[in-house]
């Protein structure tokens, strides 16, 4: 461990009376840093309300403060720490504690009174508490779905083509710039109204000039050559001379427009009409491909016998390809746009200009009729809240009276702010006065700005380094030591990134030049980095081929070390989860799998549509189609053909009676649902007509399933409008074996998301909304689970979880090993968008609008679209150069980097394309792979890849071996008895006196790990655990804690260890782990709430047969408070869960005949407490 290197820094980041903005590179404890500043301050106000930390996540927000509820816990509980760092943090906690006792605030009991919100949050908080003051009004829920609406505004605006007036008129200019394509226009306005919060308050300047887009073209050229003058300047002279010998000596046919530039004697003056003279002349310095120039010859206007202004020119081009920043100037003026705005495109803007504000007014309408709104309207309601008095130029009362509550406001991940959400900042601290005691602490690392999506623009963080925040002037300070990752990452990625990072800032594109970090931990012994190349037509396969490997060994060699597999997008998983399969490796999909994409989800949204829609074929067809159903293809064609022959017929014959009907057991209900289900009423006719050609058709597995499944059909649509949407989708899924069908808990937790989801949306026994409520579903993602790997549980069942997720879901995350597969690919194809468009900022944080439409026939001829064009291609660039760091820097002990190279005719390898993330950090790639560091692998050319064991490889084939098909006579487990009192049922547990919702989810996300980790047990076999891989435990509890919001400490982790210890060293505690008679862990119920009309679902712990008796058993992380004698904790848990108990008594005797025996278990005592269910 080496010195801490900006020691000095972080010492005086803590003093109270400054104000600040931090730039906290990767691994450099900035979270750390935040939790001591604050606890620093609480010791200098009269009210923790006084201080404000705002962050940008709600994970983030917990982990703040969970970090700083526990130093003032520890500082209050336990004895100062010998670890210097620790020590630090305990002696501000200390301070604050003891602060916090003197002015009675009584933050231990109550850590709410610590304000730590995201900043959606204080925006909706601003926005609500002022409501009734400000244009808004009251602030509704935001709409999960805001695309929707989005849509409904367009919609509505473009109807309006119809009359007779200015809004007609300006709709019928944009509709024929874009050829009269009504779904092209709606898709374009929907589209802008999800980031007005962006250009709203800069178009009502447009529409209310009509030069507005022209000037600020000409602005934004003039800001652009004065630049290059100044960049000029050392050879400006030379450079004239130069230009004006070319001129003189340069043939028409090489280049006319040199030849008639006459004589040259000064640079171009600045301005958008001297543009065209300006790139004429830096032809001279760049290629057609605006690359530095090399040499010059006779077609730039030196000839041969020209030797000494030719050796000039060499000199020049020399001194310019130095100088990177130069360049890349030159390279940003020969892009700008040329020209004024012809009148096709400006007619266009002035639309836009006019259409724009009414199309967030005709959103403001449809939120209003609706009651919702979304996070864009927030932000603008706060911002109006907090505008300043323009007639008096003060800030507005609102301000003011939070200006009085407010003296130090927090920001982390500043990085990622948006411009709206700095105006807010700056309104809101507008009244402060210098050396007024109030502070400003920003923190956050340019290089991580991830959230260009989001609006972010991390050019704001340049320039608040630069220049004040309101009245605010933030000292700048800088962290470089590095706590996470060992000394040889941190060494190859200063070398990588130094030359991947922009040389020179652009505030506007978001440009950051590279910080170096400086690694506090020892270099390992062992290459810290290693990339594996790919080449052949089965890279990918091959790249798979090789993780699964790479897992495998680093498994077996460090199986208590952490693994992350972390990729940009989803799709790069593709290959790689079905290698991991195969090689029977254990992993936890973080938000990567779709949950409208799990099997059980696809089948239960199909089962809402039947339900919901008798007409919907296709959606009967799924259900008898899904596992719980069972019908094969040749019974589903036979079924189809039976609907096509015609759907609405009286399916009695004709010469029977409906007396006849009946005694024949067709449904009492028919003659009810013949008329609007069709589709149901054709089944029954299908099964019940023995001599039809479509019944003989029918395979015997056909007709047994649909005798078994056509009664719990008739009975759930006769019964559909009795109960909520909810309720009788969960009821016939659990009739029809839905249940059954499942695989693992992962299924289990994926249908109950998707029922709880439908709950949400469901008005009685329908959808408000199916399009809406689809696009909720889309947005969702499966549960993670340990169970996702191959399912013989036994083959690695002495394996630790492989994490997968996104590069930016892994943001604030660490791992031992980091695999990055994939970095060859791009990021996807540049289409020709309809509207280009882009907020300029200035150094001075001021915004600016430009707006490009595509031309009226899909032509990118106007030079401001190619201009848009061009920046949106570097800030893609520049932020894929960010995404990759982020991701090397999870790193702690090794980083292996995967992707595919092609073979150059020179024997050189180069990636595969411009626009990878292997492009920006390639330098160091190809210097490792001339060192023989790295290695490419080159596999066949074929469409054929063999795999280890010789066969041929399907790994992109997903496999359908997970298919189940319920038995055509499947009985469904029983339901409970509706005569046992199934109401709302008790779980309420007394609590410690001294408890708070803070420790509640502590202990809540201790229990949900411990839970997981007995169920693994009960599941494997105790023998499969021995002390040597249990011990190993809190690596794996340590991470599974952090994804629940939790940073678990030391002492924490240790207590969980010694809970399953002694669960596994106590004779009851092994006896329940044991191998029992339909023994079930997490055992999931179903049951109708009596007295809520819906179904619930209980989770039984762990249950069993034994000795003819059914047990249930309860776990509990519970312990005697200090002092407690034994017999009153008995009685104290006994009362709080007996009720709870006694529920899943009723549930288990109504369905069995096996007596039901109950009892809690407490592993960290132990102690076995059996109950009496009432």
């Amino acid at each position: 461990m080496t010195e801490i290197a900006d020691l000095q820094q972080r010492r005086e980041a803590l003093d109270p009376a400054q104000s600040f903005i931090v730039s906290a590179p990767a691994g450099s404890g900035k979270t750390g840093l935040i939790t001591q500043r604050v606890l620093r301050l609480l010791c200098t106000v009269d009210n923790p309300e006084e201080i404000l930390s705002i962050t940008f996540t709600r994970k983030a927000a917990r982990e703040m403060a969970s970090r700083i509820h526990s130093a003032l816990r520890q500082a209050a509980y336990t004895s100062r720490p010998e670890n210097e760092y620790e020590a630090q943090t305990w002696d501000l906690a200390a301070a604050a504690v003891e602060r916090n006792r003197l002015l009675g605030w009584n933050l231990l009991d109550m850590p709410g009174r610590l304000r730590i919100q995201t900043i959606d949050g204080f925006c909706r908080y601003i926005a609500s508490q002022f409501a009734l003051e400000t244009k808004f009004g009251p602030i509704p829920e935001p709409s999960e779905q805001p695309q929707i609406h989005y849509q409904s505004a367009a919609r509505a605006l473009l109807d309006k083509i119809e009359k007779a007036d200015p809004v007609a008129e300006q709709l019928a200019v944009l509709l024929a710039h874009t050829g009269n394509d009504m779904a092209r226009c709606e898709t374009l306005l929907s589209e802008l109204l999800g980031k007005r919060e962006q250009w709203l308050p800069l178009i009502y300047d447009a529409g209310k000039n009509s030069h507005y887009f022209q000037q600020v073209i000409e602005q934004l050229v003039a800001d652009n050559l004065l630049q290059l003058d100044e960049a000029l300047m050392p050879i400006a002279g030379e450079f004239v001379e130069l230009v004006d010998f070319a001129a003189q000596h340069i043939a028409p046919k090489d280049n006319l427009a040199l030849s008639e530039l006459g004589s040259f004697s000064e640079l171009p003056d600045i301005g958008l009409e001297t543009i065209a003279q300006w790139k004429l002349i830096l032809g001279l310095l760049v290629t057609q491909k605006h690359e530095p120039r090399k040499s010059v010859t006779v077609k730039q206007g030196f000839p041969k016998d020209k030797t000494e202004h030719k050796k000039r020119m060499t000199a020049l081009l020399d001194w310019c390809r130095e100088r990177p920043e130069l360049n890349e100037i030159i390279a940003n003026v020969m892009h700008l746009p040329d020209g004024e705005i012809n009148q096709a495109q400006q007619k266009m803007l002035d639309a836009l200009g006019y259409l724009l504000p009414l199309l967030a007014a005709q959103l403001d309408v449809i939120f209003q009729q609706q009651g919702q709104c979304d996070y864009p309207a927030i932000s603008l309601a706060a911002l109006d809240a907090l505008e300043p008095d323009a007639e008096a130029g003060v800030v507005s009362d609102i301000t003011l009276r939070l200006d009085y509550q407010l003296r130090h406001i927090l920001v982390d991940e500043f990085q990622d702010t948006s411009a709206a959400q700095i105006k807010l900042l700056e309104q809101l601290i507008g009244g402060w006065q210098p050396d007024d005691g109030r502070t400003l602490f920003l923190v956050g690392d340019a290089m991580q700005s991830l959230y260009g999506f989001r609006n972010a623009n991390v050019g704001l963080f340049l320039n608040a380094q630069r220049h004040p925040v309101g009245p605010v002037q933030c000292k700048p300070l800088t962290l470089s030591s590095n706590f996470r990752s060992q000394e040889g990452i941190i060494e190859w990625v200063n070398s990588a990134f130094s030359q991947a990072f922009p040389v020179r800032p652009d505030i506007s594109r978001g440009a950051i030049p590279y910080s170096p970090s400086v690694a506090v931990k020892a270099m390992d012994d062992a290459q810290a980095v290693k990339f594996q190349g790919f080449c052949g037509d089965n890279h990918r396969v091959d790249e798979a081929d090789y993780i699964a490997k790479l897992c495998t060994n680093l498994r077996n060699h460090n199986p208590g070390e952490s693994i992350a597999i972390l990729v940009r997008g989803r799709g790069h998983l593709r290959s790689i989860i079905p290698a991991l399969r195969e090689a029977k490796l254990f992993w936890q999909a973080i938000d990567i799998t779709p949950l409208a994409s799990r099997m059980p989800v696809i089948d239960l949204l199909s089962l809402t549509r039947a339900l919901v829609s008798p007409a919907d074929k296709i959606a009967w067809l799924a259900v008898l189609r899904a596992p719980f159903c069972g019908l094969g293809l040749g019974d589903l064609l036979t079924v189809t053909n039976t609907l096509a022959l015609d759907p609405d017929i009286d399916h009695r014959p004709n010469n029977q009676s409906e007396s006849e009907t009946e005694a024949e057991g067709k449904s009492k209900s028919q003659k009810n649902y013949q008329t609007n289900n069709a589709i149901l009423a054709s089944l029954v006719q299908l099964l019940h007509t023995d001599q039809s050609p479509q019944s003989a058709a029918l395979s015997q597995h056909g007709k047994l399933s649909l005798e078994r499944i056509i009664p719990l059909l008739e009975t759930a649509w006769k019964n559909r409008g009795r109960a909520n949407l909810r309720a009788s989708v969960e009821q016939l899924w659990i009739d029809l074996g839905g249940p059954a069908t499942l695989v693992d808990s992962a299924d289990l937790s994926d249908a109950r998301s998707y029922l709880d989801l439908l709950e949400n949306w469901q008005t009685g026994a329908s959808v408000a909304g199916w399009n809406s409520f689809t696009l909720a579903v889309d947005k969702l993602y499966a549960a993670p689970s340990p169970d996702d790997g191959d399912s013989d549980n036994s083959a690695s069942s002495q394996k630790s979880i492989i994490q997968i997720m996104t590069i930016h879901k892994a943001k604030g995350l660490e791992f031992d090993h980091v695999i990055l597969p994939g970095l060859s690919r791009g990021s996807g194809s540049d289409k020709k968008q309809l509207l280009r468009w882009q907020q300029h900022i200035d150094e001075h944080s001021d915004s600016s609008l430009i707006m490009a439409p595509l031309g009226a026939h899909d032509e990118e001829d106007d030079s401001v679209y190619r201009y848009l064009k061009r920046e949106d291609s570097l800030k893609t660039r520049l932020e894929s150069t960010r995404v990759l760091y982020v991701a090397a820097t999870r790193a702690v002990r090794r980083l292996y980097l995967c992707g595919a190279v092609k073979a150059e005719k020179n024997d050189q390898w180069q990636p595969t394309g411009k626009t990878t993330l292997l492009t920006p950090i390639w330098n160091s790639i190809e210097a490792g792979l001339e060192q023989g560091i790295h290695s490419v692998h080159q596999g066949g050319e074929s469409g054929e890849s063999k795999n280890s064991a010789g066969h041929n490889s399907s790994k992109e084939v997903p496999s359908l071996s997970h298919i189940r098909r319920l038995p055509e006579q499947f009985q469904p487990q029983p339901r409970p008895d509706s005569r046992a009192n199934l109401g709302t049922p008790d779980t309420s547990a007394e609590s410690d006196g001294d408890a708070d919702s803070s420790l509640s989810n502590r202990a809540r996300s201790m229990g949900t790990v411990l839970h997981r980790t007995l169920k693994q047990l009960a599941n494997e076999g105790l023998q499969q655990w021995p002390a040597s891989r249990i011990d190993q435990l809190p690596a794996t509890w340590a991470a599974q804690l952090k994804e629940l919001g939790m940073l678990a400490t030391a002492e924490e982790l240790k207590n969980l260890l010694t809970a399953v210890n002694r669960m596994v060293a106590d004779e009851r505690g092994r006896w329940i782990l044991e191998q029992h008679e339909q023994a079930q862990c997490e055992q999931a119920l179903g049951y109708r709430y009596r007295d809520r009309g819906h179904m619930g679902t209980s989770v039984i712990d762990r249950t069993f047969i034994h000795n003819g008796s059914r047990w249930i058993i309860d776990y509990k992380l519970s312990q005697p408070a200090e002092g407690e004698p034994e017999e009153q904790f008995i009685r104290r848990q006994s009362r709080a869960y007996s009720a709870q108990l006694s529920h899943y008594a009723k549930l288990y005797g109504s369905m069995q005949p096996n007596p039901v025996r109950c009892a809690l278990y407490f592993p960290q005592i132990p102690m076995f407490i059996e109950l009496e269910a009432e």
